[in-house]
C-alpha cells in the first residue's frame, strides 16, 4: 500500500510555569528541569507523545472510526507507530540569549502520605521550574508516513487528541504546565509532483482539517 507523508506543525504556550523532569539530585535541588545543550527548557518529544496518546486512545473509545491507535503511536517494546514526536523547542531562543538563569524558578513543596493526608516526615524536596512559561512559545513537530486510504482519518485523529490538551508536563494537578489556549496544529501533506519522484508539500488548510473531524467524529467536537 502507498504510503503518504504527513507532518504535522505544533506551536504552544504556557500560562505560567511548567515542569518536565531532567534528573534528580542530593544537593539543594531534588528535581532538575529538563533543559538542552544551550540550557533553555524543551519540552520532552516522549511525554508530548505520551500525552497526545493519552486523549487519542479516549477518542478510539467513544468513535469507533478512529481505529489506528496502535498503528500511529505503536506498542510499548512489541510495534513501533508510524509517526515520530519531536521535542518542543523554543521559537525564537535568541531572544533569549543570555537570560537562562532568569528563566527558572525554584518552588518548595512536601510529599503527602496518600492515606493519612498529611506531609511525610523529611519529605521536603526542591524543584526547578521554568519560571518564564507565559512569555515563552514553543514548537514541534509530528511527522510519518501514514496509508494512503486512511491519511486523512489518522491526521484528524492526532489534531483532534492534540486539541484537547490543557496542560503538558508533571505536577498538572497543582497547576503546572497548564496551556494559554488549544495547541495550534498546521497540516502539511506531501505530494508526488508531475514528472519527480521527489514529494512537496503542500499545507492543508485549518477549514479541511475540521472537515475530516466532522467527517469521522462527527458534530463540531474537537474542531475549534
Amino acid at each position: 500500500m502507498r504510503k503518504v507523508e504527513v507532518e504535522i506543525r505544533l506551536k504552544m504556550q504556557f500560562y505560567d510555569a511548567f515542569f518536565f523532569g531532567g534528573g534528580t539530585g542530593t544537593g539543594m535541588i531534588q528535581s532538575y528541569l529538563l533543559r538542552d545543550i544551550h540550557d533553555f527548557p524543551y519540552i520532552s518529544g516522549a511525554a508530548l507523545k505520551g500525552c497526545i496518546a493519552e486523549y487519542a486512545a479516549a477518542l478510539s473509545q467513544l468513535f469507533p472510526a478512529l481505529s489506528n491507535w496502535e498503528g500511529i503511536f505503536g506498542t510499548s517494546g512489541v510495534r513501533q507507530g508510524a509517526m515520530y514526536f519531536e521535542n518542543g523547542t523554543l521559537i525564537n531562543p535568541l531572544s533569549y540569549q543570555g537570560m537562562q538563569d532568569n528563566l527558572l524558578e525554584l518552588r518548595t513543596g512536601v510529599s503527602i502520605n496518600p492515606y493519612t493526608k498529611a506531609k511525610k516526615e523529611g519529605h521536603l524536596y526542591t524543584m526547578e521550574l521554568s519560571g518564564q512559561g507565559g512569555s515563552m512559545a514553543f514548537q514541534s513537530c509530528i511527522y510519518g508516513f501514514l496509508d494512503e486510504d486512511a491519511y486523512q482519518r489518522d491526521v484528524a485523529h492526532l489534531v483532534a487528541a492534540a486539541r484537547l490538551i490543557f496542560a503538558l508536563g508533571g505536577k498538572r494537578s497543582s497547576g503546572l504546565g497548564w496551556l494559554q489556549s488549544p495547541i495550534e496544529c498546521q497540516v502539511l501533506i506531501g505530494k508526488r509532483g508531475q514528472g519527480t519522484d521527489f514529494p512537496r508539500q503542500e499545507p492543508v488548510s485549518p477549514s479541511e482539517i475540521n472537515r475530516w473531524l466532522k467527517q469521522w467524529i462527527g458534530g463540531k467536537a474537537c474542531t475549534e
